[in-house]
């Protein structure tokens, strides 16, 4: 899972957030001999904050899931940090591989203390599945995770549960009327993760379809009072000496 990235920032372009007024930035840095883009948020916090990675959907970018989290990320004081996939269509194991990922926090983490035993995943649609992915094959690396419509790919389940070396929590949100990941399917996602001692919290939301813009605030407010109870290590008891 290591990578032998070369970081560079190249680009620092500040962008107005229409849903908040806060501020997202965007870097472009090299990560296996490719430009890659990711947006990021930091609230005015001077302390090791947590951070939630964030996944965006087909077709979406990063910079649309940082608008959705950047107000309750300032409010609540932690960063949002949101790759572009490599191809807008999806994300792909290969180009986009834990390796990327880390090499994104690693680029957080440069500009601003992070707390490691803290950070997350958030994914919508696309980047839910591959988020349910994540969770599973790096396992180690994140504290919990939530997810916005989506199911794991079928067909090699056993390959991917027998690379688990921790089971984090994790929560689902699907809309009753979701019409790319419908109940049942996120249902056996659930059973799956279930049957391999993964505890998961699945809300079936009513009235819902597939679109997580339409009621984002409900969904991270929810996913952040999930994420936040968990973290890698547990703190030292205070020093009563």
């Amino acid at each position: 899972m290591k990578s032998s990235a070369v970081f560079g920032f190249l680009v620092s372009i500040l962008l107005a957030n229409p849903m908040g007024g806060q501020t997202a930035t965007k870097f472009n840095f090299e990560f296996a001999g490719k430009s890659r883009t990711y947006y990021v948020f930091i609230p005015d916090n001077s302390s090791p904050l947590p951070v939630v990675l964030l996944l965006h959907g087909s077709g979406r970018n990063g910079q649309v899931m940082v608008d959705a989290w950047s107000k309750l990320a300032s409010r609540e004081a932690f960063i949002v940090v949101a790759p572009d996939s490599s191809d807008s269509s999806g994300w792909s194991m290969k180009s986009d591989s834990p390796g990327f990922f880390h090499a994104v926090i690693e680029q957080v983490k440069a500009r601003h203390a992070i707390d490691a035993n803290r950070i997350y995943l958030f994914g919508h649609s696309a980047g839910a599945v591959h988020a349910l992915v994540l969770a599973i094959i790096d396992s180690h690396y994140y504290a919990a995770a939530a997810v916005h419509a989506g199911a794991l790919p079928t067909g090699y389940e056993k390959l991917l549960f027998s690379m688990a070396e921790r089971r984090m929590p994790i929560a689902i949100w699907v809309g009753a009327d979701d019409p790319l990941f419908s109940v049942d399917a996120v249902k056996a996602t659930t059973r799956l993760f279930e049957e391999n001692s993964f505890h998961v919290e699945l809300s079936v939301i009513p009235n819902h379809d597939h679109n997580y813009y339409a009621i984002s605030d409900e969904v991270n407010s929810n996913a952040w009072d999930f994420l936040k109870k968990t973290q890698l290590k547990q703190p030292d008891p205070p020093d009563r000496h």
